[in-house]
């Protein structure tokens, strides 16, 4: 009988015991409603939105921006047989398409392929009519759609999951899109799912953001859908430039001098007369033609009509070739500049001297932080403690401290021999103190120094960036 009892008191205290111990976990691991990720909840669909796979990157092969063609492909374009092992080979493509003005471009693809639809699925296709039925259920050119490419990911992230049912715990890794967008398909009513916050996301824009919690996470998203574009078009590549402004363009234009690379007027083409011919454009409105030290002045000017077309207007009185107002086609790499008007085509290539080359290369490695600024003898360098600049290819520049982040643009151009580094943060305090063109003093590969002077050419101001 005593026995019995002893078995009973065990049972009873192993009970409590355990019972007790299962309340405990839930309240550690259950996070409250606000922290947790819900199945059909509005920052999960937000989520899935953000991991689905973007098909249109390839939309030069496919025309289909629902759905993507896993690589390697193999493809005949204008009857040439093309093998497609990256996505920069469909460059190749362009570039294939993009060589005569009045022929008929068209891409067979060789079957048969793997297409990868928006939710990863994947699915062996034998011939154009089964593509053209996956073809068919995509929205079409520029149209509205549900993935949302103006913000990524930045992996891993970890993710605490509790099961309500089996009163088990663990903590998953997701490493990609892929595995998110499964993640957040998967999510059962019994699962309280949590993000193990800080993470960090990617704007369209280069920049990142640290989020500390869903409600972060949820407007972080919320506002950058629909805030760049998604290129949601068929002709690869052909609007890189379509957001851009005027200063931006007027910025890469004034960015070194620039080369005729092909020029071709009423169906002929005229290149090879404009190979010695090298072009200069000024901030004032001014373009120099310099050839055999000849030199000829024109006028230029960006405008962009109603409908978004960039304009790029030239006027040379003596170089009827060139004086057309030309429409922006594209901006390969900032190297190259695609012009066209009607049958008229003009490729301007950037050339620049070693020492605009110098500051270019050394400014986009690596990030950046003020060493020292100096104004009329006063030491400001305290105001841009902790902030970290990074000179991106774009020729935008943004400066990050925490959670602040100021944009702004920069520029190298050649001013008769001299070099300049052209700032411009617009009046965001304190960073509007550098909107000057900065006399570039010396460059090295951790440090860029610059100074400003004055109407009697002393030194006004000094600045130097040193690489971290």
């Amino acid at each position: 009988m005593k026995s019995k009892i002893t078995l009973l008191l065990l049972v009873s205290l192993f009970l409590t015991v355990f019972i007790s111990c299962q309340e405990e976990i839930a309240e550690v691991i259950q996070p409250s409603e606000s922290e947790a990720i819900q199945a059909d909840s509005a920052v999960a669909v937000l989520v899935q939105k953000t991991a689905t796979k973007d098909g249109s990157k390839d939309n030069i092969i496919d025309n289909a921006s629902c759905l993507s063609v896993q690589l390697p492909v193999t493809v005949q374009v204008n009857g040439l047989e093309i093998n497609i092992d990256s996505e920069e080979d469909y460059e190749v493509i362009e570039a294939i398409f993009d060589e005569f003005d009045d022929d008929i471009d068209n891409l067979d693809i060789i079957f048969p392929i793997v297409i990868i639809l928006s939710d990863f699925t994947e699915i062996t296709i034998a011939s154009f009519n089964e593509l053209e039925n996956f073809i068919s259920e995509c929205e079409d050119e520029n149209e509205l759609d549900d993935d949302i490419e103006c913000i990524d990911f930045v992996y891993p992230i970890t993710i605490s999951v509790f099961d309500s049912e089996s009163q088990l715990a663990e903590t998953i890794t997701i490493s990609n899109d892929e595995e998110f967008y499964n993640f957040i398909d998967e999510i059962e009513d019994n699962h309280v799912a949590q993000i193990n916050f800080p993470i960090t996301v990617e704007l369209y824009d280069g920049t990142q953001q640290t989020i500390n919690n869903m409600d972060e996470l949820e407007t972080a998203i919320d506002a950058a859908d629909g805030m760049c574009d998604e290129d949601d078009d068929n002709d690869y590549d052909d609007d890189d430039c379509l957001n851009c402004t005027d200063e931006q363009i007027t910025n890469l234009l004034t960015t070194c001098s620039w080369t005729v690379d092909k020029i071709i007027i009423d169906d002929i083409e005229n290149t090879e007369q404009y190979t010695d011919f090298t072009f200069t454009f000024l901030e004032n409105g001014t373009v120099f033609a310099l050839a055999n030290g000849n030199e000829i002045v024109g006028t230029w000017v960006i405008d962009t009509t109603e409908n978004g077309t960039v304009l790029v207007k030239l006027n040379f009185e003596n170089l009827p070739d060139f004086s057309f107002d030309w429409e922006l086609y594209e901006i390969e790499d900032d190297n190259e500049i695609d012009l066209r008007t009607g049958k008229n085509r003009l490729e301007f290539e950037k050339t620049c001297d070693e020492g605009t080359n110098e500051l270019v290369d050394t400014l986009k490695e690596g990030s950046w932080v003020v060493a020292n600024y100096y104004n009329e003898g006063e030491d400001y360098t305290g105001n841009y403690n902790d902030f970290l600049l990074d000179f991106k290819t774009e020729f935008i520049v943004t400066a990050t401290k925490g959670d602040d982040i100021v944009n702004g643009t920069w520029t190298v151009v050649n001013d008769s021999g001299t070099l300049k580094l052209e700032l411009d943060f617009g009046e965001v305090i304190p960073f509007d103190e550098f909107n000057e063109d900065w006399l570039v003093v010396d460059i090295t590969t951790i440090r860029v120094e610059v100074n400003n002077l004055d109407d009697s050419g002393a030194e006004e101001s000094n600045l130097v960036f040193e690489r971290m």
